[in-house]
C-alpha cells in the first residue's frame, strides 16, 4: 500500500513538472491497441521501475509483467489522458492492488492530479478523501458521463443541469464515493479494468454499489482484453431506471 501511494504520488510530481505541449506526443502502440502519448508513457515507466519485481503489474500500455507474484498492481497511469493533453484540469492516476480480479482487489488510491485530492480504500477499512472518511449520498444530485446512447427513461431522471460529462473514469466514480455525484453510467462496454480497478474498491467501500452496464455486479479478470460498462451508483434503487 505504501508503494502504491508512493508510485501515485510520484506520477503526479512528474506530470505537474512537465512541458504541457509534449503530453500528446505519440511515442508508439500500448498494448492495449492503442496509441502511446508522451505523458502515459512518463506515467507508466515510474510506475514499472518503482515496482521492480516486488508484484506483477498489469497496465494500458504495457500490458501484463508476469514477475511470478502473487499480487498485480493494476494501473492506469493517467486516467483522463485526452483531458490532460487538452489542458483540462481533471485527470488523474489510478492503481489497484489484488490478485486476479476486480472482486479479490484489496487496496486503491486514485489521484485527481491537478488538484491533488486523494481517494483510497482498504478493503473492509472504508473509503477516505484526504484522509477523512467518506460516505456515498443517498439523495439524487449529478449524474456523470451519461452518453446519447441512454434512452428518454434514463434521461427523464434528470434535467439538463444535473448530467456533467466528465472525461475521467477513475476520477469521476471517485466523486460518487464522496457524495459529489449520485451516479456515474457508462452504457457502452468500453472500459477495461485498469479504468475501474481502484475506483470500484473505494465507491464499494464508500457503501456505493458498482454494476455492470446490463445490471450484474462489476467483477473483470485482470487482463486488457475484456471490456465493460459501469454503473457506479450510491443507491440501489436508481440502478433499476437505467437498466
Amino acid at each position: 500500500m505504501k508503494l502504491a501511494d508512493s508510485i501515485a504520488r510520484k506520477i503526479r510530481k512528474r506530470v505537474l513538472n512537465e512541458d504541457f505541449k509534449k503530453f500528446g506526443e505519440y511515442v508508439g502502440m500500448g498494448a492495449d491497441g492503442t496509441e502511446t502519448v508522451y505523458i502515459d508513457k512518463v506515467a507508466e515507466d515510474i510506475a514499472i521501475k518503482m515496482i521492480g519485481n516486488k508484484a506483477n503489474v498489469l497496465s494500458e500500455e504495457a500490458g501484463f509483467i508476469d514477475n511470478g507474484k502473487e499480487y498485480t498492481f493494476v494501473l492506469d497511469p493517467i486516467d483522463g489522458t485526452k483531458n490532460a493533453m487538452n489542458g483540462i484540469p481533471f485527470y488523474g492516476v489510478s492503481i489497484a492492488i489484488g490478485k486476479e480480479r476486480i472482486s479479490d482487489i484489496e487496496y486503491g488510491i486514485v489521484i485527481n492530479i491537478p488538484t491533488g485530492d486523494v481517494y483510497k480504500a482498504k478493503k473492509d477499512e472504508g473509503a477516505y478523501l484526504n484522509g477523512k472518511r467518506i460516505r456515498v449520498k443517498k439523495k439524487p444530485i449529478y449524474i456523470l458521463s451519461l452518453g446519447k446512447s441512454g434512452n428518454e427513461k434514463t434521461w427523464g431522471m434528470a434535467n439538463k443541469d444535473t448530467i456533467r460529462a466528465m472525461g475521467a473514469a477513475a476520477v469521476e466514480m471517485c466523486l460518487v464515493a464522496s457524495g459529489a455525484a449520485s451516479l456515474y453510467f457508462m452504457p457502452r462496454d468500453v472500459l477495461r479494468v485498469t479504468d475501474l480497478a481502484a475506483s470500484t474498491l473505494i465507491v464499494r467501500e464508500a457503501g456505493g454499489f458498482v454494476y455492470d452496464a446490463h445490471g450484474s455486479i462489476l467483477d473483470m479478470h485482470f487482463n486488457l482484453e475484456e471490456r465493460s460498462g459501469v454503473i457506479a451508483v450510491s443507491h440501489a434503487e436508481m440502478m433499476g431506471d437505467l437498466i
